[in-house]
């Protein structure tokens, strides 16, 4: 299945949206390596698998869990922790 991962702050500067492709019956924690391995083809000043081990996923609604089935099709939101004061 095809997911469409929306991308925001730290993850911004590889492009506005990352297609991956999931095995059947994926659940939100199976994002995180295809994500690694999709993002290690472009150069960063910062560690790219601790942040998307830091980062969490939503949809336009809710913070998924870990655990949440996904659908083909699905537009997630990939969110950075943001720090600032």
């Amino acid at each position: 299945m095809q997911i469409t991962l929306q991308t925001f702050g730290a993850f911004r500067q590889f492009g506005r949206n990352i297609e991956l492709d999931l095995n059947d019956n994926a659940k939100v924690a199976d994002l995180r390596i295809p994500l690694v391995a999709a993002l290690a083809e472009f150069s960063a000043k910062f560690d790219i698998a601790g942040l998307v081990e830091s980062s969490r996923f939503a949809t336009e609604t809710e913070i998924l869990d870990e655990d949440v089935a996904l659908f083909d099709g699905n537009l997630i939101t990939i969110l950075p922790p943001v720090s600032g004061g």
